[in-house]
């Protein structure tokens, strides 16, 4: 939106007066204000058939306002996600914008003007993949469908390794941009030509008491088949000024054949705030079958929700932080920073695990690991790694849900400020509408 449509509505805003008082108000609790400190999102139910004429699902923005003083600040922008296509009901989304800790105050209020998404998401049919930009920004892509292997894979694993290893997958996200437009992940390298991206994969995928390696890809010579995750629809693909939103099914097939579980995963990706930006991924198994389980590396205990990371770049560091138990909910992170290949400086990956996971927090254990205790194993990859070496089972029906985000960020951050993004997502901002 250009500055001509702010000063409209501000001034339509001013001459209102005190009719802000008979409008509905947006009340958001922050609590510690660590969402309002970093621009954090947020989001709310709403059902826009209960808010004033002419506030529609497009170009929505929020005022902060006060009792004493009514609004108080330029509108921040603000997108509106239905349940299903036409509804009114659904969630609105925003960046928490600076302010105070605790209870703040907003009416949704019509933008004027045209105003262009910040955000895009671009389905390409050829490659099965959806790309995200924001602006002219890069942010991720989801390959949805099969990416092939480069030639140098074809060359080391399937021409000169007898018997040929065949590592061709998809439903993983690659590439993942950093605030530079470098690419902060790695896919197909040559010493682990299995990992990928941000993936969500196991070791041990056991139906009927026989163990198969979706994790790994590859079907070795003794087994008499894998299991891979196959392309089902994209569900939804749209954008807008504060998320892109990806949502997909995909199946594992036992054998490449057997339905054994129903995926849906849904990624939010958010617009930049001063250089950093959120991306939330949320997956849901659901087993098809009886009898079926997952579980991580026997002896290693990785596997699961995944970042890879290059092996080596300039300052490369992995610090994991796990607070230790108490009365107080445990902070719980892995935080990678560095100088990328392709960036101008030092930037950061912040990975978190909803506290609503399974067994939260969870991290690799260092009996089965070769991690020093306290410290991050020397694993290529990022990951809680849950559920460890050992199996869960999949109850047929029953979905699992496993919940991550990642803050992208410049620089190498502090202690604190990596504590305000867990804090906005572990407690964040909690809002209602109230018609009073």
């Amino acid at each position: 939106m250009g500055r001509l449509g702010f000063a409209i509505l501000f001034l339509l805003s001013a001459a209102a007066g005190t009719a802000w008082a008979a409008e509905p108000v947006l009340v958001a609790a922050d609590p510690g204000g660590a969402a309002g400190r970093l621009g954090a999102p947020a989001w709310a139910r709403i059902d826009l058939a209960t808010l004033p004429d002419g506030v529609g699902p497009d170009r929505l923005g929020l005022v902060e306002v006060t009792a004493a003083a009514g609004p108080t600040a330029r509108p921040i922008p603000a997108q509106f996600v239905p349940e299903k296509a036409g509804s009114t009901a659904g969630t609105l989304w925003w960046p928490m914008p600076p302010g105070k800790a605790g209870s703040r105050r907003f009416h949704i209020v019509k933008l004027q003007g045209q105003s262009s998404p910040a955000l895009s998401a671009r389905v390409d049919e050829d490659r099965q993949a959806v790309d995200v930009a924001d602006g002219s920004k890069p942010v991720l892509r989801y390959n949805h469908g099969t990416v092939p292997p480069p030639p140098e894979i074809v060359e080391q694993y399937e021409k000169k390794t007898k018997p040929p290893q065949f590592f061709a997958r998809g439903d993983y996200i690659h590439p993942v941009f950093g605030p530079d437009g470098e690419a902060l992940t790695d896919d197909y390298s040559l010493d682990h030509p299995h990992h990928r991206g941000i993936c969500w994969a196991w070791p041990v995928v056991r139906w009927k008491g026989e163990s198969r390696d979706i994790w790994a890809v590859r079907v070795l010579p003794e087994e008499p088949g894998g299991v891979w995750a196959r392309p089902v629809s994209l569900d939804r693909v749209e954008a807008g000024p504060v998320l892109a939103l990806v949502e997909a099914e995909s199946v594992w097939k036992w054998g490449d054949e057997t339905p054994v579980v129903a995926e849906h995963v849904a990624i939010r990706a958010f617009r930049e705030q001063q250089r950093c930006r959120f991306i939330d991924i949320d997956v849901r198994l659901t087993a098809l079958v009886d009898d079926l389980s997952l579980g991580g590396r026997p002896q290693a205990g990785y596997g699961g929700f995944t970042f890879r990371t290059y092996p080596e770049f300039d300052q490369r560091k992995i610090d994991m932080h796990i607070a230790p138990p108490g009365p107080a909910l445990r902070q719980a992170w892995y935080h990678l920073t560095g100088n990328f290949p392709g960036g101008k400086g030092p930037a950061g990956v912040l990975l978190m695990e909803h506290v609503g996971n399974p067994d939260y927090p969870s991290y690799p254990n260092p009996q089965t690991s070769d991690a020093v205790p306290g410290s991050y194993p020397r694993w290529r990859s990022i990951q809680p790694a849950w559920p460890g070496d050992r199996e869960v089972p999949l109850v047929k029906g029953e979905p699992l849900v496993l919940r991550h985000r990642l803050w992208i960020h410049p620089g190498l951050s502090d202690g604190r400020t990596l504590a305000d993004a867990w804090a906005s997502y572990a407690q964040p901002v909690s809002a209602t509408l109230d018609h009073k």
